[in-house]
């Protein structure tokens, strides 16, 4: 019956019906409203590469770089220029390590692209931006939900930091990607042959390395990949379940990428390291009725939105910016469609910056304390899809990457923050998200999004 009335209720929201013919809708909402918590299931999904600018900066009422005259204006070094547009499949990528990101950043002035050293590749690519044509989803999901655009990531840098602090509210204090290995490595001294392995953490090769910031930021340091430090799982009440939907690399591989190899209690402990798994268990579990409390849903190829990538000698394209919101449509319909939706609350948000544009200062600047080093990344978007997102909302409190594990924690109850159990986590202190919620309005219907013909 419950499949039956989702089904009613989504092409009611098509039709733009009102009522509820089933004569359930109403009697569910006023029964999730009265408990104290209505959210049973928090899905975090994480794309690539995108700062707020190049996804948003022209939105409505975001702070973005639309002037009051109407135009879209970047900040270079040699004065303002019209932000260009951005191809759906930009033909390289751009610099976004911790040094990059850096200079970028420029002490706060938030003009260093072009400066020797940035991001910028000399054809303006760094200051191009999507428009509403070209993720008609994602916008569309922001005039309907929420869109929070004071949200950054929680450091200056790449992929595998990123990543981390999206499971763990902290990074481990690395600043770079490990060796990647592709697509084999010869080592001599034992000799031994290793296949292809594209995996960051305790499944690295012996003597690969990550460099991570020490002593406060003061020195630099280098460490193998797999951390003992605490992520969400830790911290979920009992009876809070969880999983991890990646990429199996196109069936290639045996094993899945997770931020989650990277620390050693999820990966070295069979029955947690049972639960990433591939990302088509997610459509299985909504359809089995099995979907966990929290889960992140994640895709690192050729719908990720990553910009092609350049190895040595090799181009590695990948999909386009069309692909990746197709991907994420396909699975927030999915969820839409399923008795979940009125129960759910979805963050999908980018891993890192990526070497885009983006105008606005990160409010906790660069350098600090033995347990604050990093200071915050660059800005990055995040879409809030739920029942219970306030509608056409920006969010514009000042929020980053560790809120995500903040607002786990709030929703179901957590007695314990990450940084109880480990100091160098930003969970205590960050954004909670609450405040682009409305736990008592009558929940929104769900917006049905067309996956497009990105030819």
């Amino acid at each position: 019956m419950r499949h039956g009335r989702a089904l009613i209720l989504v092409a009611m929201a098509i039709l733009g019906c009102s009522g509820d013919p089933t004569g359930l809708e109403l009697g569910a909402s006023r029964a999730a409203l009265s408990e104290p918590m209505p959210l049973k299931h928090v899905i975090i999904v994480v794309k690539e590469n995108h700062t707020f600018d190049n996804y948003f900066g022209s939105f409505p009422g975001a702070d973005g770089t639309l002037s009051e005259s109407g135009e879209n204006l970047c900040v270079t070094p040699a004065g303002t220029i019209e932000c260009p547009h951005a191809p759906n499949v930009p033909d390289h990528d751009l610099c976004h390590s911790h040094s990059c990101g850096l200079i970028d950043w420029n002490q706060g002035q938030m003009d260093g692209w072009n400066l020797p050293g940035g991001s910028d590749t000399g054809d303006l690519l760094a200051y191009a931006q999507y428009d509403e044509r070209d993720i008609p989803s994602y916008w569309a999901y922001a005039r309907t939900y929420a869109l929070g655009d004071h949200f950054f990531s929680g450091m200056v840098g790449p992929s595998f930091p990123g990543h981390l602090f999206t499971v763990a509210a902290q990074a481990a204090w690395a600043v770079a990607n490990p060796p990647t290995d592709l697509p084999f490595k010869l080592r001599l001294f034992p000799p031994a042959f290793y296949g292809p392995h594209p995996y960051w953490g305790c499944d690295e090769w012996p003597g690969d390395k990550v460099s991570i910031l020490a002593g406060g930021g003061s020195t630099n340091a280098s460490v193998r990949p797999c951390f003992d430090i605490p992520s969400v799982p830790d911290v979920l009440p009992e009876g809070v379940d969880w999983k991890f939907y990646g990429t199996d690399w196109d069936g290639l591989f045996s094993e899945i990428w997770s931020p989650f190899d990277a620390v050693s209690s999820i990966r070295n402990d069979l029955a947690n390291w049972s639960r990433v798994v591939g990302v088509d268990r997610f459509s299985a579990d909504l359809r089995d009725g099995t979907l966990p409390s929290v889960s992140w849903l994640v895709d690192q190829d050729q719908n990720s939105e990553h910009p092609d990538l350049e190895v040595p000698g090799l181009g590695i394209p990948l999909g386009g910016v069309c692909e990746g919101e197709n991907w994420t449509v396909h699975f927030i319909n999915q969820l839409m469609q399923s008795d979940y939706w009125y129960e759910s609350a979805v963050l999908v948000t980018w891993d890192d910056f990526g070497g885009w544009y983006d105008h606005l200062p990160p409010p906790r600047q660069y350098g600090g304390t033995p347990t604050a080093p990093y200071g915050l990344g660059l800005r990055m978007p995040l879409l809030i899809v739920s029942p219970y997102a306030k509608p056409g909302f920006v969010f514009g409190e000042s929020a980053d990457q560790a809120s995500l594990a903040r607002f786990v924690e709030r929703v179901f109850g957590a007695e314990t923050t990450l940084a109880d159990l480990d100091p160098a986590a930003q969970d205590a202190e960050a954004n909670d998200l609450f405040g682009a919620f409305d736990f008592e309005q009558a929940p929104l219907p769900p917006l049905l999004r067309p996956e497009r013909d990105c030819n």
